[in-house]
């Protein structure tokens, strides 16, 4: 029967058969995982097929440990993922940290067998690794966006349960004022990429990798992220916002870089820090973008869809500030103004067919309802 081999720290399911010439040969079944619990569960399945294989019920080449999702496997699948898709060493290091202690809570374990009845002791073991909640929260959430992944490309076919994020004290998000982010672009204007990227990112809410993800399309920057909630989102942008978004695109600079160069430009302004002595970073463009067009809309609906999140509930710290403190850093006056006048180039034929017709499609309907252009 089939026996377990170990080379270069993975488990192996071992067969001996006999070839045409009658000599005997060994066969050995991959079974992607470091786990000698996990191999040997694997292993039982391969014995089934081995003895199918015996009697003439399948091929040696068809052997392999079907119906079981090895978690191991699978993590190591996201983390090439993350590294082709140009993810940071910081975000990587932060998905190590979170995914390692998932495969220590659940070695061995079948992830397709996981459910509802099983989060609260996930959840009770995620505490005794991370007694602080903030840094428990950024551990889930990163097993979350692991789930996520895993589900959008089929390595599993439900997430097993929702994880939700602990109670912390409430911090507010770090923007950037309308006078702060003219300081920024013109330090960034004799790097004409990474003006492109800043511009781009302030102006959309793109996370910083999205913008790899995404694509122009009728008058809408269109994007989703994998590890997020993987479902693809339209951001209506205007003509200036565009010109941008082309050269961001095309340009060569990795997340990390740009990053390195906006960091610098915020030392150099001294802006790196709020009044509160809070960092900011890059990240805080999209929170400025967030910030800014709940202040226009009031719309807090409006501002969870350009921002793609799956809840609003997400969205709702964007809406907790003091309007008059908001009346001072933002302009959103001239800005109305201008976006009034934009008209989606490539809808204008149309939107003068349903003038005469008195009717709307249902389009223009999702159009009006996320008007806003950046």
């Amino acid at each position: 029967m089939a026996g377990l081999r170990k080379l270069k720290g993975k488990y192996y399911s071992r067969i001996w058969y006999k070839n045409d010439q009658g000599k005997r040969r060994e066969k050995l079944i991959p079974l992607n995982t470091k786990s000698k619990r996990r191999a040997r569960e694997l292993n039982k399945e391969v014995e089934k097929q081995e003895r199918a294989f015996k009697q003439g019920l399948m091929n040696l080449d068809e052997i392999e440990p079907r119906h079981l999702t090895d978690l191991d496997h699978i993590i190591d699948q996201f983390f090439n993922y993350l590294n082709v898709s140009g993810k940071s060493e910081a975000t990587i290091s932060l998905y190590r940290l979170a995914l390692d202690t998932f495969s220590e809570i659940y070695q061995g374990v079948d992830i397709e067998l996981l459910g509802k009845q099983d989060y609260t002791d996930f959840l009770s073991k995620m505490k005794d690794y991370y007694p602080n909640n903030t840094t428990c929260n950024i551990r889930l959430r990163s097993i979350r966006a692991f789930l996520n992944w895993c589900l959008e490309t089929g390595k599993i076919k439900r997430i097993p349960f929702k994880i939700r994020q602990l109670p912390v004290k409430k911090t507010k998000p770090r923007y950037y004022s309308d006078q702060e982010m003219e300081l920024i672009l013109n330090e960034a204007k004799a790097d004409k990429e990474l003006y492109a990227r800043i511009y781009t990112h302030w102006k959309t809410g793109l996370r910083r990798g999205e913008l790899h993800n995404s694509y122009f399309e009728n008058g809408f920057i269109k994007t989703y992220d994998p590890i997020k909630n993987g479902k693809e989102r339209s951001i209506p942008i205007s003509k200036e916002t565009r010109k941008q978004y082309f050269i961001a695109k095309d340009g060569t600079y990795i997340d990390d870089t740009v990053s390195g160069k906006f960091k610098d430009i915020l030392v150099s302004l001294g802006l790196y820090k709020t009044k509160h002595g809070d960092k900011r970073n890059f990240h805080c463009l999209r929170n400025t973008f967030a910030v800014k067009k709940y202040f226009q809309t009031r719309d807090i609906y409006r501002v969870k869809v350009l921002l793609g999140h799956a809840s609003v509930k997400t969205t709702e710290k964007y809406a907790d500030f003091d309007i008059a403190e908001l009346d001072q850093d933002f302009d959103i006056s001239q800005e109305t103004q201008q976006n009034s006048k934009y008209v989606n180039p490539n809808s204008q034929r149309k939107g003068q067919r349903q003038r005469n017709s008195g009717q709307v499609n249902g389009q223009d309907k999702h159009q009006q309802a996320i008007l806003g252009y950046s």
